[in-house]
């Protein structure tokens, strides 16, 4: 992709994307949070202090990204469909972090 070609349509992709995985992670932890029997509140303060928690319900909120590339590629808006694939990537580099760096 190259960046001197970026549009409105790739910002908007990207900031789609970013806000779609911040919206799934409550839901991954409710539903990971009542598979577990564990309340919402114990899930977010496990979210919020151990690395390996958080790399795993990011990681899990990023599939919905998938949704979002799907059906803009069907419409054939690439330059949407990049910029969720660009905020995917940003999510990998924020999973590989937490997983091996902090």
């Amino acid at each position: 992709m190259n960046f001197r070609n970026w549009t409105k349509q790739h910002t908007l992709g990207l900031l789609l994307g970013i806000a779609t995985t911040i919206v799934f992670i409550p839901i991954i932890m409710f539903v990971l949070g009542s598979i577990d029997n564990i309340s919402f509140s114990r899930m977010w303060f496990k979210f919020s202090l151990i690395h390996a928690e958080k790399t795993r319900i990011v990681s899990l909120a990023s599939i919905a990204n998938l949704i979002w590339f799907h059906s803009f590629l069907k419409k054939e808006n690439f330059s949407y469909g990049q910029g969720v694939i660009f905020a995917t990537i940003l999510n990998l580099l924020f999973i590989l972090y937490y997983k091996f760096i902090a």
